[in-house]
């Protein structure tokens, strides 16, 4: 998959270093990421630079998306909404019909691509047993939905 030179593939075994390194530097959560996620995780590259990452952890019908983040130096071109597009697309491809979240800085910009938020005790047990909801993420973040059908 390409998209201005960038190509886009799902992580692999190898990636996982690379990926928690990434995810340390963007501070968002990596300290529960293990090779069992990595099938869902989509990365984006130039060359062989990581510069994007999205995952999805799914719970049967539901998934928890989590771990959006563009390169800084790459921000502001639409790469964000473009590796939220494609997990949304994979996340549909896996029967997956509702994407939660948990934000602490990124609330307006899945308010703007059609996340609502919800209260975070109305999840689905599934979700609210991973753990970034369990112990990860702070109270204080901002749970969201999207459903996809």
């Amino acid at each position: 998959m390409k998209n201005d030179g960038m190509q886009r593939s799902f992580a692999t075994l190898p990636d996982e270093k690379k990926i928690k390194r990434f995810l340390k530097r963007n501070d968002l959560l990596h300290q529960d990421i293990t090779a069992s996620h990595l099938e869902n995780f989509l990365l984006l590259w130039d060359a062989s630079k990581l510069i994007g990452t999205v995952g999805l952890e799914i719970k049967g019908h539901c998934a928890l998306l989590r771990s959006l983040a563009v390169d800084e130096s790459y921000q502001k071109r639409g790469m964000a909404s473009q590796l939220l597009g494609k997990i949304e697309q994979h996340a549909k491809s896996c029967n997956v019909n509702a994407l939660y979240l948990l934000t602490i800085t990124a609330e307006t910009f899945f308010l703007k691509r059609g996340y609502e938020k919800i209260r975070r005790d109305t999840a689905p047990a599934s979700v609210q047993e991973t753990e970034e909801f369990k112990s990860l993420c702070p109270d204080t973040a901002v749970c969201m939905v999207k459903y996809l059908n």
